[in-house]
């Protein structure tokens, strides 16, 4: 079954960051799971203080596990971990595709600029309707105000 491991480390250990996740990773394969290439880091500031930490790195991982049993192995050792403040393992099936911040924020951009360009099309398209409406309407009829013109230069000019 595919996991996902997702845990925070702390900024001030950015200097220790490598030999954590190496560390981590030792933990999950001693326990039988295989992780996938796929690797997502990213720095961040905190929502509120962790072990007197304000700002941390989110790490997140994929592994493949036959034994579920071995998760109740991994939780203990990563709770005894340092280096790591929280961490989470879920089944990674319910969730969406691992992706970088780079590729989220390209993503992002991409479906606005689809966004922009289908309202840009629509008011284009309004405007050809009103268009074509506002010449049906002056071919067939006169408009109301030029009605009222035509009525007091006929007084004027006394036709």
């Amino acid at each position: 079954m595919k996991y996902e491991l997702f845990y925070l480390v702390g900024a001030s250990k950015e200097a220790e960051l490598e030999n954590i996740r190496k560390e981590v990773n030792a933990i999950v394969t001693e326990n039988g799971g295989n992780f996938e290439e796929k690797e997502t880091q990213e720095k961040r500031r905190l929502a509120y203080e962790v072990k007197h930490e304000t700002h941390g790195i989110y790490t997140a991982q994929r592994f493949e596990m036959a034994e579920a049993e071995n998760l109740a192995k991994i939780n203990r050792k990563l709770n005894l971990h340092n280096g790591v403040l929280r961490f989470l393992i879920s089944k990674a099936d319910e969730l969406p595709e691992l992706r970088s911040k780079e590729e989220r924020i390209s993503e992002e951009q991409t479906k606005e600029a689809r966004t922009q360009k289908f309202k840009g099309e629509k008011k284009v398209e309004q405007k050809k309707v009103e268009a074509a409406r506002e010449k049906k309407e002056a071919g067939t009829e006169k408009s109301q105000p030029q009605e009222d013109i035509d009525k007091k230069l006929e007084e004027i000019l006394n036709i």
